[in-house]
């Protein structure tokens, strides 16, 4: 993640940065709220760490201008107030999490993780592969503009192929696509679907898209 620390103690400011560098995240730190206030609007970050008592804009009053612009940014406070109005009013006011001092850095990095998972996953309308295209949206698959009409278990093979082009799928993932997790699917049942949906998607001819690896599973190949 790109995250924006707003703390006005050095130490504990690069002790934070380092912690999340290591972790392979992105770090500016701001030592005053109106300036991390600025950052906020007018940057793209995806967690903000936000001190309460900080020159310039108390933290609460940083939250609350954001909140008012509609900045939607996740808020994690972090401040050596621990009476519970304090932690209320954060809350209140749009944080989504609340910190007190002195922690442990590993509450911290756990917090933190736990914000980065809320985050909404946004996944691809199209998927392509060479000339096939798949549209997730609408369920549609097609080859060189060509629509290709797939049946619900060749639909799941296919996104499944095509989501992990140009590397392996076992069987076992397989199976767990097109049927229940726990569904008693034989081989030959697995090798018809795949046959079906080759029959589908290739261009006579011409060599299949879908490799088999023997004895291990599936690969879609794309160029």
């Amino acid at each position: 993640m790109n995250i924006l620390i707003v703390e006005d103690n050095k130490r504990i400011g690069n002790l934070l940065r380092q912690t999340l560098v290591e972790e392979g995240h992105q770090v500016f730190v701001s030592e005053r709220g109106d300036e991390g206030r600025d950052l906020i609007l007018s940057a793209s970050f995806d967690l903000a760490v936000l001190d309460v008592m900080l020159p310039g804009m108390d933290g609460f009053t940083v939250l609350r201008e954001i909140r008012d612009r509609q900045c939607s940014i996740p808020v994690l406070m972090l401040t050596a107030r621990d009476a519970m109005p304090d932690i209320v009013h954060g809350l209140n006011l749009g944080a989504d999490d609340y910190l007190t001092k002195p922690f442990q850095i590993e509450v911290f990095l756990a917090r933190v993780r736990a914000i980065s998972r809320r985050r909404p996953v946004l996944e691809p309308k199209y998927i392509t592969a060479g000339d096939l295209l798949l549209d997730t949206t609408n369920c549609i698959a097609s080859r060189d503009g060509e629509p290709i009409v797939l049946t619900r278990k060749e639909y799941a093979l296919f996104e499944l192929l095509m989501r992990r082009k140009n590397q392996l799928v076992s069987r076992n993932q397989v199976r767990e696509v097109g049927w229940s997790h726990d569904a008693d699917v034989s081989n030959n049942s697995i090798d018809f679907y795949i046959h079906s949906l080759r029959s589908k998607i290739d261009i006579k001819g011409q060599e299949s898209l879908i490799r088999t690896v023997r004895a291990l599973g599936y690969m879609l190949v794309s160029s």
